[in-house]
């Protein structure tokens, strides 16, 4: 099964209306959010399976909030292909 990653248009899980992650790219009015499933993140990456257990993230609401204003919208897309 391949897995694809999406912006804000669509999010990183199989039902697009369940995510419980929202990461934060860029700055000013480069910003751009990206929704994805805490799980898929977890089985992907081990960046994401160390950053879910840490306090990197802020949870508000059973939403987790990365926030990464030095990683531009255009790399973080590259990287999560």
């Amino acid at each position: 099964m391949t897995l694809r990653f999406y912006s804000k248009d669509s999010s990183l899980t199989l039902n697009n209306n369940d995510f419980n992650v929202i990461i934060q790219v860029g700055e000013d009015h480069t910003t751009k959010e990206f929704y994805a499933h805490s799980d898929v993140l977890q089985a992907c990456s081990p960046y994401f399976r160390s950053a879910l257990s840490s306090n990197w993230m802020v949870k508000r609401n059973n939403m987790i909030t990365f926030s990464k204003p030095n990683v531009t919208p255009i790399v973080f897309e590259m990287i999560l292909e």
